[in-house]
């Protein structure tokens, strides 16, 4: 009866030690199969991400309540909101259309409900245009409006922009004498 005792008590010691060495093994591998994991997802849920998701995810326009809402549809946490009117806008490129009167609009970027970033876009000509506020520069003290074609505004504008009859971004461009740019090409060229 003793011996039987003591084989149950060593047969628990070397189990409890086992399932202890495995738990201590597993405990290791799990916490660094989480920290990946972690990892990733910090990755995945940034403003970087969001924009490869831009050119290259397929987009679907869907209203939220009375809200235009752009949703990815790789990734539905990702999405565009276009905001409500954010006051008049006035500068000499939408001078050329009939309806001189325009607005700006925020365009927000959200994953789930953390709005990441906050873009101007501008609606124009009776609200048939819709697209991002140009940059500005100054080539011998005269202002000069442009877009960027590598910018976050505009990947965002060929997602959720309206040209009327100009097609795009560069027929709105030759209508309004908005120099069209691309920092992206340029800086390939500079080698930066």
């Amino acid at each position: 009866m003793l011996l039987l005792f003591i084989g149950a008590i060593i047969g628990g010691l070397i189990s409890w030690l086992i399932t202890h060495e495995y738990y201590k093994k597993s405990s290791k591998e799990q916490k660094k199969f989480i920290e990946k994991l972690s990892k990733d997802l910090k990755e995945v849920d940034t403003l970087k991400h969001f924009e490869v998701l831009l050119e290259k995810s397929k987009w679907k326009k869907e209203f939220i309540g009375h809200n235009e809402v752009w949703i990815s549809q790789e990734n539905n946490t990702f999405q565009i909101h276009h905001g409500d009117f954010g006051g008049s806008f006035t500068e000499p490129w939408i001078t050329i259309y009939p309806d001189q009167n325009a607005s700006r609009y925020p365009v927000y970027l959200k994953i789930g409900d953390t709005t990441i970033k906050e873009i101007t876009f501008i609606s124009l000509d009776g609200g048939r245009i819709f697209v991002p506020m140009t940059e500005r520069d100054s080539i011998n003290n005269k202002p000069v409006f442009y877009w960027d074609m590598a910018s976050l505004p505009v990947k965002v504008c060929k997602i959720i922009g309206s040209y009327y009859i100009y097609k795009d971004l560069y027929g709105v461009a030759r209508m309004s004498k908005v120099e069209i740019r691309n920092s992206a090409f340029n800086n390939a060229l500079q080698g930066t």
